[in-house]
Order: C-alpha cells, then sequence, then structure tokens
C-alpha cells in the first residue's frame, strides 16, 4: 500500500473530512488534498509526517476511536513512503537545467500538467519531491516534445542531452531518449561560464592591442568603389555583403552608432576562417574610429554556443564601445533575419530557418533606405533587454548610483573575490600598503574614498541581508607567480597595487575578524584555484557582476536570466 492508499484508508477508518484533520495536523487544506490525490507526497524526515501522524491520533480520539500511538502511525506512513522513494530516480537539477536551456514558462507548463507553477518551482530547486517520480518525469516530457519540436529546438535538446539530432525526430523516439536522460542517475553540471570568466581574468587590453597591431590601423580616408546597393545570395555572396556592409560604415563620414540583429545561424558562416578574420577586421576598424556599436545578441540557442559567441566579443566588450542587448523568449521558429544599420549603409536578410544556403541579403547606401531601417532599429532596441550594463572610467558615477541604489534592496549577495574586499582591510593597513608603494596624494584620496563607498555598501547589505565571500588562497610558495592586488577596480586606474606576501596575510586576517564580529558577513577561504584578477558579485535572483581589476578596468553587470544564474552558481575551482 502506498502513502496515498495508506492516508485515504486513516481517513476512511477514523471517519474524518481532509478539513478536519488538516486542522488537527495544523498543515494546509490544500497540502493535505495533494497528499490524498497522489500529487505530492512529504519527505520521510520532513516535519509535515509527524505533524501528520499526530493530527491521525488526535482527530481518532475526538471520534470516539481507539488507535495506536502516534509514533506507531508515523512508522507506517514512513513505511508507506519507502518503496517510492528508495526505487525511483529523480533529479531536480536535469530538470531545472531543461527548463532553463529552452526557456520554458513554468505556469504554462504547470497548467497542461494540472499543477501549481509553485510546486513545479519547489521541485526543480529540490525543495520537493514528486509523490510519483516516473508519471511526474513522463508529463514533462510530454510537454516537452508537444511544445519544442522544431529543428533549432530539438539541436538545443539535442545538444543539450548529448544525443543525436535524428533521436528526437519521431515523437516515440523523442519521448523515450528525453525520458531516458531525465531518470539517469549520473548527472555532471554542465560548466558553461568559465571559458568566459578566464577569458576576462586572463584579457589584458594592452596585450591584444599590440597584438593585432591596433594602433597601427590606418582609417582610409579615399573610399573603395562601393555600389549604392546590392543584393546577396547563398552563403558565399552572404559573407561578401557582410564585408561590404562594414566597408561602407568604415569609410563613410557619419559617426552614427552601429546597429547589429542576426538570429541568422552563425555555423555555416564562421566555417570560414577568412571570412571570420575580415569580419573582426571590420568590427575592430568601426571601433577605431570611435563609432558604438549596439548589438542585440541571439541567446535562444544552447548556452555553450551563446558562451563561445561571448568569448568572441571580449575584446571588444573591453573597449567600453559595445552595447549588448538581447529579446525575450524565442521569436520566431520559421524565419531568421537580420537587421544591420549604421549613419550610411543598411543591411537586411532573411532565410527559412534550416536552409541558410538560400538566405537573401540586400545592401543599402540610399539615404532614404538608410533612414528608413535605422527607424525600425530603433524600434527594435526599444523591445531588447540589456545583456549587461558595461561601465569603465567615463561611466563610473552611473556605476556608483546603481551600487548605491542596490545596496538598499533586500537578497542573499555572494562574492568571488581575488583577493580580501576593500571595505573590510582597516584605515590604518590601507595606509600602511599605501605609503610602501609611495602612492600619490591624489590616488591616495581615490583609494581611500572608494574604501568609504565600499564600506557604506557593506553595512548597508549587512543591516537587512547576508553577504557571503569567498577568497582562493594563494600558497606563498606561488605568491611570487599570482600574487594578490589590493582590490580597486572601481577606482579605474590603469595601474595595480601589489600586495606583498604579509599585507595579503594581514588583509586576510582582517577579512575573518569582520566575519566574526558581524551576523551578517560570512569569509571563506577555499584551498582550490580561483581568479587573480577579476571579482563575481552577485545579488540572488536580480544581477552578477563581472569586475576587472587591471588592463583595463571594467565592470559587467549582467542581467540575462540564464547568464547570471550560471554566474550564481559558480563553483570552485574553475576548469582549465
Amino acid at each position: 500500500m502506498d502513502f496515498q492508499e495508506r492516508l485515504n484508508l486513516y481517513i476512511e477508518e477514523i471517519h474524518c473530512t481532509g478539513k478536519e484533520l488538516a486542522e488537527n495536523s495544523g498543515i494546509s487544506e490544500t497540502v493535505l488534498s495533494r497528499y490524498r490525490t497522489g500529487e505530492r507526497s512529504p519527505l520521510t524526515d520532513s516535519g509535515y509526517l509527524e505533524k501528520l501522524a499526530e493530527g491521525i491520533v488526535k482527530t481518532a480520539k475526538q471520534k470516539g476511536i481507539s488507535v495506536t500511538d502516534a509514533s506507531k502511525v508515523l512508522r507506517i506512513l514512513k513505511d508507506a513512503l519507502k518503496p517510492e522513494t528508495e526505487t525511483a530516480v529523480f533529479l531536480y537539477e536535469k530538470l531545472d537545467l531543461l527548463l532553463r536551456e529552452l526557456d520554458v514558462n513554468v505556469s504554462q507548463m504547470a497548467a497542461f500538467m494540472h499543477y501549481d507553477a509553485s510546486y513545479i518551482s519547489k521541485i526543480r530547486t529540490g525543495k520537493r519531491t514528486p509523490a510519483r517520480p516516473q508519471e511526474f518525469t513522463e508529463q514533462i516530457c510530454g510537454y516537452i516534445v508537444k511544445n519544442f519540436s522544431g529543428e533549432k529546438e530539438r539541436r538545443n535538446v539535442a545538444l543539450l542531452i548529448g544525443c543525436e539530432e535524428a533521436d528526437l525526430v519521431q515523437r516515440e523516439s523523442y519521448l523515450k531518449t528525453l525520458n531516458e536522460w531525465l531518470c539517469d542517475a549520473e548527472f555532471e553540471k554542465t560548466d558553461y561560464i568559465s571559458g568566459f570568466l578566464r577569458k576576462v581574468d586572463a584579457f589584458d587590453l594592452d596585450d591584444y592591442i599590440r597584438a593585432i597591431h591596433f594602433d597601427s590601423f590606418k582609417v582610409p580616408k579615399v573610399p573603395f568603389q562601393l555600389p549604392v546597393s546590392k543584393h546577396y545570395y547563398g552563403l558565399k555572396e552572404m559573407r561578401e555583403g557582410e564585408i561590404d556592409f562594414l566597408k561602407h560604415t568604415v569609410l563613410a563620414k557619419s559617426m552614427e552608432p552601429l546597429y547589429l540583429c542576426s538570429d541568422m545561424p552563425v555555423e555555416d558562416m564562421a566555417a570560414d576562417e577568412e571570412f571570420a578574420k575580415k569580419y573582426m577586421f571590420g568590427l575592430a576598424m568601426v571601433l577605431k574610429k570611435g563609432l558604438h556599436i549596439h548589438i542585440i545578441h541571439d541567446v535562444e540557442r544552447p548556452m555553450k554556443d551563446m558562451m563561445l559567441g561571448l568569448e568572441n566579443w571580449v575584446p571588444l566588450y573591453m573597449t567600453g564601445q559595445i552595447s549588448p542587448y538581447y529579446l525575450k523568449g524565442v521569436q520566431n521558429k520559421v524565419y531568421s533575419h537580420l537587421h544591420f544599420c549604421s549613419g550610411q549603409a543598411a543591411m537586411t536578410g532573411d532565410c527559412i530557418s534550416g536552409h541558410h544556403d538560400l538566405a537573401h541579403y540586400y545592401l543599402t547606401s540610399r539615404k532614404d533606405e538608410v533612414r528608413f531601417c535605422r527607424k525600425n532599429m530603433e524600434y527594435l532596441l526599444k523591445k531588447a533587454h540589456p545583456l549587461m550594463d558595461i561601465y569603465r572610467e567615463e561611466r563610473r558615477e552611473k556605476l556608483y548610483a546603481f551600487l548605491s541604489d542596490d545596496a538598499k534592496q533586500k537578497g542573499r549577495r555572494r562574492r568571488i573575490l581575488a583577493a580580501p574586499p576593500l571595505s573590510v582591510i582597516p584605515q590604518e593597513m590601507l595606509e600602511t600598503i599605501l605609503n610602501r608603494c609611495n602612492t600619490d596624494g591624489k590616488r591616495r584620496k581615490q583609494i581611500t574614498e572608494n574604501r568609504k563607498r565600499q564600506k557604506e555598501w557593506l553595512d548597508t547589505v549587512l543591516s537587512h541581508s547576508a553577504v557571503e565571500d569567498e577568497l582562493s588562497e594563494i600558497p606563498e610558495d606561488e605568491y611570487e607567480k599570482y600574487p594578490a592586488f589590493l582590490p580597486i577596480a572601481e577606482c579605474f586606474f590603469e595601474d595595480d597595487i601589489r600586495l606583498t606576501y604579509e599585507e595579503y596575510r594581514g588583509c586576510v586576517k582582517a577579512a575573518q575578524d569582520y566575519a566574526l564580529k558581524s551576523e551578517n558577513y560570512s569569509f571563506r577561504l577555499t584551498h582550490v584555484k580561483g581568479f587573480h584578477n577579476i571579482q563575481i558579485t552577485c545579488h540572488e535572483g536580480k544581477w552578477c557582476m563581472v569586475s576587472k581589476n587591471k588592463a583595463p578596468a571594467i565592470h559587467f553587470v549582467i542581467h540575462h536570466p540564464k547568464l547570471r544564474y550560471a554566474l550564481e552558481n559558480v563553483v570552485l575551482p574553475i576548469r582549465d
């Protein structure tokens, strides 16, 4: 007899209603109703099970019915749970990953399955376990197969679960393959974010500029002979068209921003390495000219592909001349589109999804057509959301205002540090470090003000929420190779203040002492590999910020849910 049957038998034997038993047990009628229908069951070690056993005994006594004591009822209820919980396999991490990757609307899925959305949300975070895991999993698979069977979506699922796309073409095969993956007892959390973080951590803009000879770029003054308008068909001509568009933009007198938006497939275009080099060179020339780029990224693709794409944009992001955006949800399952526009030229394109080789591009420099396209791009940008806000020195005041306003908002903060935070370093210790480095008066003042600002932020947050700091310890024998630097990214200095090993240990001790005095602050020193030049700050469920301390000092405040979730769940060590 399973738990549902055992509970209903008790209710029948003591002749009570669900409402009576709920009141005597101290649990809600809704929860009890779900137990009775099998929609949900309590965990064997939960307080709900004990309350239920006591409620059964209490109700029986009120009815004048003789039953055993509560401890025996509790044991019987636990025994009824055992067969299901011991044999069924349900991995909530996989469910959560699947729902995030496909951007599933949980409310719509819950309505389809006849569940509360809040209940499914608790299951995907591991706070609840479905009463009948196999049945629940089958319902999940049924919803996914019914609503996510387009070619692009099947590809996303295939990449996620590690199967062939052909396995997902037929409905029955799709159901079987997805079900087996969800119920497979082995699960390794996919590491999407490490490559991006390592790229930011190791990136040095000065080295990059020297490597690509950016300083020696010359924006041509004499224009090439470019057509007023032109049509492009097929992959080869499309590559030619995108390069022509960048030439128009670079050679024009206009300093208007460049707008880019495309959800066209990138694999075929990127397969041509020569084109990829020319395209990135063209973008570098646009930046060299001084134009700002507004780009709407296509994020409705597998997280792995999206992160690889963002890695390639890291050098360009570092210039501070890029504003990235994204459009929420899947915009179209049938068509793919391209919209590029600058002050001098406009390009549009389209194709049927999955048939990139038959795409058509149109490039024009006619003023009326460019103006028309620009207006459409401006409207499109209004529908987009910031993928991340990028702060360099020219936007420092906006960063300070953002952090100050956010400090008043409740919510757990977590930070992965490259050095102990400036806010917990005593002023006397800071003065000693600055004296050793012969720091000039202007910089000293900026650092002192920054420490004060960071301390105000920390004190404000700790007054209502928890802050958890994690620092990867640097062994003394590795310190010369991987030294710590004073965390002054918010000062936007282009050179660093290196800490001696003794100063570093003193700062660590200061953070540990601060944690002992503050109820809401915790500082954890780990012995695993971490970052050397970046700090990650997460306001859980709100935003995550990646701050780079040197060359150049820059801050990425990330809003996109999937990216934010990946950063919130970063676990050291980051893979090499």
